[in-house]
């Protein structure tokens, strides 16, 4: 089932598998030139207290994302079948 990376939720590892439609261009630019490609494993680092962003660990570096952005990123939680 793929849903949002905004979905994840903690102790959860997914798969990147794409973009959701409705993203812009340039966050998607950025998200791809931050390392955001299909296939990557990503999972929650930490969230912040309002939890708004959030640090996820990509390619062992953590990156803080707004929820706004994490909502363009489709991922596929890991133990899914398909």
């Amino acid at each position: 089932m793929t849903l949002t990376l905004a979905s994840l939720k903690i102790g959860q590892t997914a798969v990147i598998v794409g973009f959701a439609p409705e993203c812009r261009q340039e966050v998607r630019q950025r998200l791809l030139d931050l390392g955001f490609v299909r296939g990557s494993k990503i999972k929650i680092e930490n969230v912040s207290p309002l939890a708004d962003p959030i640090a996820y660990t990509i390619h062992h570096t953590q990156i803080a994302l707004r929820k706004s952005d994490a909502l363009c990123v489709l991922i596929q939680v890991s133990g899914d079948r398909a």
